[in-house]
């Protein structure tokens, strides 16, 4: 248990950390790509969004580092994303998981340099 004093730092220390505007528009067109994905019936919605961004700032932070990576977004999409997603009935049948979505996904969206 912290306690809120604590906890208001460490949101701060999140705020701090650097996600540089190419890795933001990586994060927004992979869960874009989610409500476009032929597979998917209801895709992540803007909180999903924010909920990518601030994962990925955590994950940074736990690194030791003051910047987020494109391999931060991508460790953490199929946890942050996955319960988002709801899968046509047809491709769930068919034996389709979220998490292979989430996979095309991240293959078909442009990693940033």
């Amino acid at each position: 248990v912290i306690s809120p004093e604590v906890l208001g730092s460490l949101r701060n220390q999140l705020a701090g950390i650097t996600v540089k505007e190419e890795l933001i528009a990586y994060l927004v067109d992979i869960v874009r790509q989610t409500r476009k994905h032929q597979g998917v019936l209801v895709g992540a919605g803007p909180r999903a969004t924010q909920a990518l961004l601030l994962s990925s700032r955590a994950a940074a932070a736990l690194a030791g580092r003051d910047f987020v990576t494109p391999d931060d977004i991508k460790a953490l999409a199929v946890p942050v994303l996955g319960h988002r997603i709801l899968l046509r009935p047809e491709y769930e049948i068919e034996g389709l998981a979220v998490a292979e979505v989430i996979d095309q996904i991240m293959q078909e969206v442009t990693v940033p340099r």
